[in-house]
C-alpha cells in the first residue's frame, strides 16, 4: 500500500513540476483541453463508469487508469485527439476485463431510485453548515454512494462520508474525494481558476443562446468560482427565470445572481 502511494505521489509532483515549467498561457490552454476531454469521457456512456485520468503538457495528452477492454482503450484516444489543440494522445490506460454491459439490466425504476438517493445526499451535504462552499460530486446505483471532488481537508472528506453513510438508503460509501488546499499565491492554480470560469461561462451563454423560448435582447454572463452573473434584457418575467433555471444547469454554476432585466417598450410618441 505504502509502495502504490509513493508511486502516485510522485506522478502527481512530476506532473505538476513539468505544469509549473510551462509559460502560463501554455498552462491555461492545457487545462483547457484537459477539461473538455474529461467532459467527453463523463458523457460517453462506454467511458464514464471508469478510472480515467487526463493530463496534458504542451499539447500532449497522457491518459492513464483502468477500462475494460482495447475497444474501449481505442475510443478514450480517438475522444482526446477530436479535441483542438491536441497535439499528441498517449494511452497508459490499464484493461482490466470488467465488462460494463456484463452487469444486469436496470429497471427505469431502479435509475429513479438512484437519482432519487443522489439527490437526498446531495441535499444533506448542501444543508450541512460545516460543509458549505464545497462542491462535491454524488452518484448512486442500487444503495452504492460513490462521492467525488475537491476538499480542503482530510476532517471534512471523512466528515462528508460519515454524512452519507447516516443517510436512509446508503448501503456503502466509495470515498474518492481528493484533498488539496486552496493556495492563494499559486499563478498556476489561479490561471486554471480562470479557464474553468471562461468556459462554464461560454457554456452558459451557449445553454441560454441555443434555448427556444428565450428571446435575449443581449446577455452577458460572468463566472466566479461557481457564481454565476446574468446580465441583459428579456421580453417577460418567465424568460428572465428560465434564464437563471438553464444557468443552474450547467456543470460548474454553484449560484446564479440574476441581474436580467424585463425590456420596457418605449411609449409611441405622441401625435402633433
Amino acid at each position: 500500500m505504502r509502495s502504490a502511494l509513493m508511486v502516485v505521489a510522485g506522478a502527481l509532483f512530476c506532473g505538476l513540476a513539468a505544469l509549473a515549467q510551462q509559460p502560463l498561457g501554455d498552462a491555461m490552454n492545457d487545462t483547457a483541453i484537459t477539461a473538455r476531454i474529461e467532459t467527453l469521457f463523463l458523457v460517453s456512456d462506454h467511458l464514464s463508469p471508469f478510472n480515467i485520468n487526463t493530463t496534458t503538457v504542451n499539447g500532449v495528452v497522457t491518459l492513464t487508469g483502468s477500462v475494460a477492454d482495447e475497444v474501449q482503450k481505442d475510443l478514450a484516444t480517438d475522444l482526446a485527439k477530436s479535441v483542438d489543440g491536441v497535439k499528441d494522445v498517449v494511452n497508459n490506460l490499464t484493461v482490466v476485463g470488467t465488462v460494463v454491459s456484463a452487469k444486469p439490466k436496470r429497471t427505469w425504476q431502479d435509475r429513479v431510485n438512484d437519482i432519487s438517493l443522489a439527490a437526498t445526499v446531495r441535499s444533506n451535504l448542501l444543508y450541512n453548515k460545516e460543509l458549505k462552499g464545497l462542491k462535491i460530486g454524488v452518484s448512486a446505483e442500487s444503495g452504492n454512494v460513490t462521492l467525488f471532488g475537491v476538499v480542503n481537508t482530510f476532517f471534512e472528506k471523512d466528515r462528508i462520508e460519515q454524512i452519507v453513510m447516516e443517510t436512509r438508503g446508503v448501503n456503502k460509501v466509495t470515498n474518492n474525494l481528493t484533498v488539496h488546499s486552496a493556495r492563494s499565491g499559486d499563478p498556476v492554480r489561479a490561471a486554471t481558476q480562470k479557464v474553468s470560469d471562461e468556459w462554464v461561462a461560454k457554456r452558459v451563454a451557449t445553454v441560454i443562446a441555443l434555448n427556444r423560448h428565450i428571446s435575449m435582447r443581449s446577455l452577458n454572463v460572468k463566472v466566479t468560482q461557481g457564481l454565476c452573473i446574468l446580465t441583459g434584457s428579456v421580453d417577460t418575467q418567465e424568460q428572465r427565470t428560465l434564464a437563471e433555471t438553464l444557468a443552474l444547469s450547467v456543470n460548474g454554476v454553484d449560484k446564479v445572481q440574476n441581474d436580467i432585466t424585463i425590456y420596457q417598450r418605449p411609449e409611441p410618441a405622441a401625435s402633433p
